[in-house]
């Protein structure tokens, strides 16, 4: 792990896509620590980049259900990671285009297809993205980190937030950042405010 700023992510995108194809990178981080500000940044500022949402991936189960879990179980069944392997990360890996529905918000279920091509750099951003089950896909690891109190302010200001749910989806990110230690793996450690 290195700390690193942006102008590092961005060389080093560009370096591995010339070398892999396509270049899997990994975006991580707390909710609200600008994974996805960085994506966009990053596809902004390199050509061929495309963006799987770590939100499309978000597992379908009944709310019920979900408000149950516990910190350790919320990490394992919050976010459908087996489905990302499986539908995102293989076929690109075997340099197969990828096909996946996403995740509804709005309805609760998987709705719209979506296709990434395998070329250029293809950034998977998403808390639990780099979970140690799928590590071994990417090319480059990247942790963002942010403020406590900054990502606390972002998170309500979401139009879905409920601090009922916001606790719970807290307790199961922690329990991974502790658990997992993506610090650990991670290329390049960004902050940003």
């Amino acid at each position: 792990m290195s700390s690193g700023s942006v102008a590092d992510a961005v060389s080093l995108v560009k370096e591995l896509s010339r070398v892999e194809q396509p270049a899997l990178i990994a975006i991580d981080g707390h909710s609200a620590a600008g994974k996805s500000t960085l994506a966009h940044t990053l596809q902004s500022a390199l050509r061929d980049v495309q963006i799987v949402y770590g939100d499309d991936f978000y597992r379908v189960m009944p709310e019920t259900e979900r408000f149950r879990l516990d910190a350790p179980a919320g990490y394992g069944h919050y976010y459908d990671w087996e489905r990302l392997e499986r539908q995102v990360l293989i076929p690109l890996s075997d340099q197969q285009t990828a096909r996946y529905k996403a995740y509804n918000w709005e309805i609760g279920a998987l709705s719209d297809w979506k296709v990434v091509q395998p070329y250029g750099a293809v950034i998977v951003e998403g808390v639990f993205s780099a979970r140690p089950e799928l590590r071994g896909y990417y090319d480059a690891i990247f942790l963002v980190e942010t403020e406590e109190k900054t990502r606390a302010w972002r998170q309500k200001q979401r139009a879905d937030a409920v601090d009922a749910w916001l606790e719970r989806w807290d307790a199961a990110e922690r329990f991974y950042m502790q658990t997992c230690n993506p610090n650990a793996y991670a290329d390049l450690v960004i902050s940003l405010v």
